[in-house]
């Protein structure tokens, strides 16, 4: 399998044997999980609750999905997403904890976010009066090291997910 990552300023990276092990953990759960595909390192969440609160949010299939911005795939070494990549999703610590696989990828501009852009996120942020400032900040987080800033004709995509291995659970 190839990993790839861009984390955000704060963030550990996971050592290389932590991601083997977690693979290997999630393969003796999961054996019939194809795990050969490319993945990427992600970490989600401001700080360590909100981090904590969007796994708990995973975990009871509420959240069924995440975002990216192109901006930052351009100027990173992220891949870009598509339909199969998988997903490690690490706590700000360097610790892989949950896996998934993107099912779909679809375009949107953050201009024009609807309910329906949003209906894969938590229930507590899926309101767009609640979603766009919260990603506004987040992402301007992550723009600044590019001289970038969110706006209304920034493009993002909308990535659906599936649940496949919570090492905790």
């Amino acid at each position: 399998w190839e990993v790839s990552m861009y984390l955000p300023e704060g963030v550990t990276a996971p050592s290389d044997s932590a991601l083997q092990d977690f693979f290997a953990a999630a393969s003796a759960a999961h054996p019939h999980l194809d795990l050969t595909a490319n993945w990427e390192v992600r970490c989600i969440g401001l700080d360590d609750d909100m981090t904590r609160q969007i796994f708990d949010l995973i975990r009871c299939g509420d959240k069924t999905g995440t975002f990216s911005l192109p901006w930052l795939i351009e100027r990173t070494d992220r891949r870009q997403p598509e339909p199969g990549l998988g997903l490690v999703f690490i706590d700000r610590h360097g610790r892989p904890t949950l896996l998934g696989r993107l099912l779909e990828v679809r375009a949107a501009v953050f201009g024009q976010v609807t309910a329906a852009d949003t209906a894969i996120d938590g229930s507590p942020v899926r309101d767009p009066a609640v979603w766009i400032p919260l990603h506004t900040d987040y992402w301007n987080r992550q723009l600044a090291p590019f001289g970038l800033s969110v706006a209304d004709d920034m493009p993002f995509w909308i990535e659906p997910f599936e649940l496949l291995y919570d090492a905790d659970a």
